[in-house]
């Protein structure tokens, strides 16, 4: 049951995410559409990622990362002409020296520094990565592919909740993301050329939301993080939903590049 809360989170981040498109496009101006719905799923990521990988500075991860998520997101609404994307390297390289003096700051005995470092950058790419959906909304006025990947990543999603191995469950969510594709581009009005664009943009969807699903479903399942949790049990109800959280936004975080890199060099779908 627990595993739909991933699910339930993604869906309502999709959904804000379309209406932060009209938002965006019709009440604030063109190149802010997608804007508030990238920053919402940043900020959802960014506080759980930190206590899926058990930091042990959460407070301090989540603010590193909604800070440069937000700065990802503000260079690529202000950048005059494409890619749009020039600034999230150096925000990147900026992020990693972040995360090597944040951890300093612990002292030099302090247990973990090359995990939690690892996680923090890891972290930071993919929450940079939900900029690319702006971007993506940007590069042309034709937006099926963006509608074609969410629809194929939310469908995904919910093919790996299923109470079944993941041997099952991962062809499933490949095949849930491209009938995904397939129903957003024919409800467009998509051709021929369209159905197959978007059937293998949701067949990548799928395979994304599943590998998704399976390692960091392991993180989330592993002994470090339930001994964690055995230590302090006043965490477990605020732990789930943030592991869930996590979860649940990485995946649409992720989903912003395959959709962008479709869209410059096959065009819109």
């Amino acid at each position: 049951m627990l595993r739909w809360m991933r699910v339930a989170i993604a869906v309502c981040l999709t959904l804000v995410l379309g209406a932060s498109t009209f938002v965006g496009e019709y009440l604030l101006k063109p190149s802010m559409a997608f804007a508030p719905g990238a920053l919402l799923v940043m900020l959802v990521f960014a506080y759980g990622w930190p206590r899926l990988t058990d930091s042990p500075q959460p407070r301090a991860t989540s603010i590193m990362l909604a800070v440069f998520g937000g700065a990802g997101v503000v260079a690529t609404v202000l950048a005059e002409e494409g890619p749009f994307l020039e600034w999230l390297p150096i925000l990147v390289g900026m992020g990693l020296l972040w995360a090597f003096v944040q951890n300093l700051t612990r002292g030099l005995g302090a247990s973990h520094a090359t995990v939690n470092v690892s996680a923090q950058v890891a972290g930071l790419a993919i929450i940079l990565s939900a900029a690319t959906w702006v971007a993506a909304f940007r590069l042309t006025n034709d937006h099926t592919t963006i509608l074609s990947g969410l629809v194929a990543v939310v469908l995904a999603l919910a093919a790996t909740a299923l109470p079944w191995p993941a041997r099952y469950t991962s062809p499933l969510a490949i095949v849930a993301g491209t009938v995904g594709g397939l129903i957003a581009a024919v409800a467009v009005g998509g051709e021929s050329a369209v159905l197959v664009l978007a059937g293998g943009l949701g067949a990548v969807m799928g395979v994304l939301a599943a590998a998704v699903d399976r390692l960091l479903g392991l993180i989330a399942e592993s002994k470090y993080q339930a001994a964690a949790l055995t230590e302090a049990r006043r965490r477990d109800k605020a732990r789930l939903f943030a592991v869930h959280a996590s979860l649940g936004a990485a995946p649409i975080a992720l989903g912003g590049v395959v959709v962008y890199v479709l869209t410059r060099v096959a065009g819109p779908v």
